[in-house]
């Protein structure tokens, strides 16, 4: 009765294991970053065709995703499969790479990012021309400030627009827009996280997840 008791209990906590470990995947894109999503959110149906697993015993599930652009969007899971349900919320994840020229370096590890005033001019101009090519207008600018991830320097900046203009001519809820710009010397990597304002809650803890599990596989 002991012996079975002891074996229950280690097969229930193993599947208490793997079912956490199945929680995230671990991507990488091109062999130049890396970055750990919960499986809440996939890769857009348009790049399905760009990945292949990695086989990890005991370890996270592993995708590479190859692309030439070296950029990708995730998005709420069901997206894909038309799921009604999935519809209810909204969330992008999209990671854009970048490469610098070599002669001309931008911010290494360790080298400070200045919030200047040209600094914040240039991104309430940036900010206003997402708005504008998405068509859901800039309402305002939350927050900037300069940190570091990993050892990378990072610009960050937040703002709050309108949502998409539904069928019925009203708009979707309004949306918070987080922009990570990280650098690396000789590229840099610019990451979007948005979500809806009502749903800041369910995706805070997601939100840190991902901005910390990000590394770049070559350091300058």
């Amino acid at each position: 009765m002991r012996t079975f008791s002891f074996i229950t209990l280690l097969t229930l906590c193993l599947g208490i294991s793997i079912k956490v470990q199945a929680q995230s995947t671990l991507y990488s894109c091109n062999g130049k970053y890396r970055i750990e999503l919960p499986n809440k959110l996939e890769l857009q149906s348009s790049e399905l065709n760009s990945f292949r697993n990695i086989a990890a015993q005991n370890k996270k599930p592993q995708i590479n995703v190859s692309t030439q652009s070296g950029h990708i969007t995730f998005q709420q899971k069901g997206l894909n499969a038309d799921v009604k349900s999935a519809y209810n919320k909204y969330c992008r994840v999209i990671i854009e790479y970048f490469k610098e020229d070599r002669s001309d370096p931008t911010y290494g590890r360790g080298d400070p990012i200045i919030v200047d005033r040209d600094v914040l001019y240039a991104i309430n101009d940036a900010a206003k021309e997402n708005c504008r090519v998405s068509g859901t207008p800039l309402m305002k600018i939350i927050s900037t400030e300069s940190m570091v991830i990993n050892g990378f320097p990072v610009l960050y900046y937040s703002y709050r627009r309108m949502g998409w203009l539904k069928d019925d001519g009203k708009r979707q809820p309004p949306v918070i827009v987080n922009v990570y710009t990280i650098f690396n010397k000789y590229e840099f990597v610019k990451l979007t996280f948005s979500y809806r304002e009502s749903e800041r809650e369910s995706w805070r803890d997601i939100h840190n997840n991902i901005v910390k599990s990000f590394t770049f596989l070559h350091k300058y």
